[in-house]
C-alpha cells in the first residue's frame, strides 16, 4: 500500500512506530497534520500518541462513550491512582511514631533485664515495662544512644537491599507492567508490619533483634523508594512532557497530607484503646485494601506493545553483551548500584559541561534532601522524647502539625507561585531545561530548610522546637521542583530511567543519612545532643551553595523543540490546556 492509500492516519502511526514518542515524531505529526486538508485533520488533536488505550478523546464533551469503547474507570489515569496512594501514605504516616517508640520501648526492655541480671545483693529494682506505653524509666540517654544503633542497623538492611533490588525491579516494571510491583512492595511491607507485631505482643519468644527481619522483608521488595517510583513511572506513562512535573506535585502534595493524617489517626487509636498494636494492625488492613485495589480496579498503564517493544530491546541487548563479558563481570553487575547513574551522564548533544553540572547537582541536591529528610526522623522523635519528654500522642501531633505545613506548600504556595510568576515563553525563548523560578524556587526550599534546622539548634523548650519544624516543613517545596527539572534536561523517552535514578539514590540516602545522623547522635547524646542537628545545617548550606551553580534553559537537544511544540498548539486551541492529568504519553 502505497502512503497516498494509506492515508493520513496511517503514515502518522508508521512513522510514529519507528521514530517513536519523543521530539522527532511530534515534529512529523506537525509536519504532516499542515499538509492534510480535511475535517478530521482540523478536529483531530496536533499531538496523537501511538497508544490508543492511554488517551483521552478531547472531542468527547457530551459524556458518551469514546470512539475506542473503552470504558474511562479502565483508562490509566493518575485520578484512579491516587486514592489507594493516599491511604497507603496515611498508613505510613500512622506507624512511623509507634515504630520508633516500640523499638524504643524493646530496647529498654533488653537494658533494664540486663541491668537485674548483673545486679548483686538486690541493689536494682525489677522494672517491668508497659509495651507501647509511655515508660519514663525509658527517657535516659543511654537508652536513647542504644534505640538510635539499633534503629540504624535496620535502616542499613532495608537501605542496602533497597539499593540492589530497587533498580532491577523497576526495570522489571517496563518489561512486566507497574501493578505487579506495586502489588509486591505493599506485600513486603505488610509482611514487614505482622513481625512488628510479633516482636510487640510475644517479647519472651521474639527477641527484638527479629526487627531486622521485618527491615530485610522491606529492602526486598524496594521499600517505599520503590513504591514511589512506581507511582511516579505510572504518572509518566499516562501524562503528558508538559504536565509530568504538575503530576509529580500533585502525588508529593498527596503523600505528606496522608502522613500529616495518618499520625493524627494513630495518635487517635492509640489513645482510645491504649494499644500501641492496633495502629499495626490497621495498617495491615490498609495494605489489604492496597493491594485488592490494584489487582482488580487499577488499570495497568502500558500496553502490551510497549512491555513487548521493552521485553525485545532487553533481550537484544543481553544477546550483545553475552559473548564480550565474563560471568564475573555478570555476577558484579547485579550488585554495582552505581551502574545506572550514567544516565546522568549524557554523551550526545551541545551544552553537555551545563547539562552535566546541572543533572549532578540537582541529583546530589536531591539526595541530601531526602537524606536529611529521612534519617533525621528517628533522631528528631527520640531527641524530643529525651530532652523535652515529648509523649507517643504528642509526637504525632507534631508530625502531623509538620506534614499539614508541607502540604499547604504544595497545594497552595507552589501552585500559586508557578501561576503569578512563571511566564510562557513566547517564539524563540528557550524553553528546555529548568527556568528561573525553578531555581528561585530550590533556592527557597533550602533557606527553609536551614533556617528551621537552626531552630532545632538553639531551641531548649517544645515550642521553638516545634516552630522550627514547621518552617523546614516548607523546604518540601524543593523535591518535585528538582525531579520535574531533572526531567527536563532530558528527552521524555528516558524519563523512566532518570525516576529509576532517583530510587536508587533514595535508597543509598536511605543507608547514608540514617548511618550518619542515628551515629553522631548515639556517639553525643550525653554530651551536646544538638551536634547532630548542626551537621544538618551545614549539609543544607553546602547544597544551597550548590543551587547557585544550576544554569537556566539548557537541555539536550530536541527536548525544548517538543516543549515549543506543545505550547503553540495548546495556544492554537489544538490541544486543551485546562485538560485533567489523565490519559496522555
Amino acid at each position: 500500500m502505497d502512503s497516498q492509500a494509506e492515508g493520513p492516519e496511517g503514515r502518522l502511526l508508521r512513522e510514529g512506530q519507528n521514530e517513536g514518542e519523543g521530539e522527532g515524531f511530534q515534529r512529523n505529526i506537525n509536519r504532516e497534520s499542515e499538509d492534510v486538508d480535511g475535517i478530521e485533520s482540523q478536529s483531530r488533536p496536533l499531538l496523537t500518541p501511538v497508544e490508543t488505550h492511554t488517551t483521552i478523546n478531547s472531542d468527547n464533551e457530551d459524556g458518551e462513550e469514546p470512539k475506542d469503547g473503552v470504558k474511562w474507570w479502565k483508562r490509566p489515569s493518575i485520578l484512579i491512582l491516587l486514592p489507594p496512594f493516599v491511604l497507603y501514605a496515611m498508613a505510613l504516616g500512622a506507624a512511623a511514631v509507634p515504630r520508633v517508640n516500640m523499638v524504643f520501648a524493646l530496647v529498654c526492655q533488653d537494658y533494664l533485664n540486663r541491668k537485674e541480671r548483673e545486679a548483686t545483693n538486690g541493689d536494682f529494682t525489677p522494672i517491668r515495662l508497659v509495651l507501647g506505653a509511655d515508660n519514663p524509666e525509658c527517657e535516659i540517654p543511654e537508652i536513647g544512644a542504644r534505640a538510635a544503633t539499633f534503629t540504624l542497623y535496620m535502616n542499613i538492611i532495608t537501605g542496602i537491599l533497597s539499593a540492589i533490588t530497587s533498580p532491577r525491579l523497576g526495570q522489571y516494571s517496563d518489561r512486566m507492567g507497574r501493578r505487579m510491583f506495586l502489588i509486591l512492595g505493599s506485600f513486603g511491607a505488610c509482611l514487614c508490619e505482622v513481625t512488628l507485631i510479633l516482636c510487640l505482643k510475644y517479647p519472651d519468644y521474639f527477641s527484638y533483634w527479629f526487627l531486622l527481619l521485618a527491615s530485610a522483608f522491606e529492602g526486598i521488595v524496594g521499600a517505599f523508594t520503590l513504591i514511589l517510583a512506581l507511582v511516579h513511572s505510572y504518572a509518566s506513562d499516562c501524562t503528558s512532557f508538559a504536565k509530568r512535573s504538575s503530576a509529580f506535585s500533585l502525588f508529593h502534595g498527596f503523600l505528606f497530607l496522608g502522613i500529616a493524617i495518618g499520625p493524627a489517626i494513630g495518635g487517635f487509636a492509640i489513645e482510645k484503646t491504649d494499644d500501641i498494636a492496633v495502629v499495626f494492625y490497621g495498617v495491615i488492613g490498609v495494605h489489604a485494601v492496597f493491594i485488592s485495589y490494584i489487582l482488580f480496579v487499577l488499570p495497568e498503564s502500558l500496553s502490551k506493545e510497549k512491555m513487548e517493544l521493552a521485553n525485545e530491546k532487553f533481550a537484544e541487548e543481553r544477546r550483545k553483551s553475552a559473548g564480550s563479558v565474563s560471568w564475573l563481570q555478570s555476577a558484579m553487575g547485579v550488585v554495582n548500584v552505581f551502574k545506572p547513574l550514567n544516565v546522568l551522564w549524557p554523551e550526545e548533544g551541545g551544552n553537555l559541561t551545563k547539562i552535566r553540572t546541572n543533572m549532578i547537582l540537582l541529583a546530589a541536591i536531591d539526595f541530601v534532601m531526602f537524606g536529611v529528610g529521612f534519617g533525621s526522623i528517628t533522631v528528631i522523635l527520640l531527641y524530643s522524647k529525651v530532652e523535652f519528654h515529648w509523649t507517643t500522642k504528642f509526637a504525632s501531633y507534631f508530625t502531623s502539625f509538620v506534614n499539614a505545613s508541607r502540604v499547604i506548600g504544595l497545594f497552595v504556595i507552589l501552585p500559586l507561585l508557578t501561576r503569578f510568576f512563571r511566564k510562557k515563553p513566547r517564539p524563540g525563548d528557550p524553553v528546555g531545561g529548568c527556568d528561573n523560578l525553578d531555581t528561585l524556587i530550590i533556592r527557597g526550599a533550602l533557606s527553609m530548610e536551614v533556617l528551621g534546622t537552626l531552630f532545632f539548634v538553639v531551641a531548649r523548650d517544645s515550642p521553638l522546637f516545634m516552630a522550627g519544624g514547621i518552617i523546614a516543613s516548607f523546604g518540601g517545596l524543593g523535591s518535585p521542583t528538582i525531579q520535574s527539572s531533572l526531567t527536563k534536561h532530558s528527552p521524555s523517552e528516558k524519563t523512566g530511567q532518570l525516576l529509576g535514578v532517583i530510587a536508587l539514590l533514595h535508597s543509598l540516602a536511605r543507608v547514608i543519612g540514617p548511618t550518619a545522623f542515628n551515629g553522631i547522635y548515639s556517639k553525643t547524646a550525653k554530651t551536646y545532643p544538638q551536634s547532630v542537628f548542626v551537621v544538618l545545617v551545614v549539609l543544607f548550606i553546602i547544597a544551597w551553595l550548590g543551587a547557585w551553580f544550576i544554569t537556566p534553559y539548557v537541555a539536550v537537544d530536541g527536548v525544548g523543540d517538543e516543549a515549543v511544540e506543545r505550547l503553540f498548539a495548546e495556544e492554537r486551541g489544538e490541544l486543551d490546556e485546562s485538560e485533567p492529568l489523565v490519559g496522555r504519553n
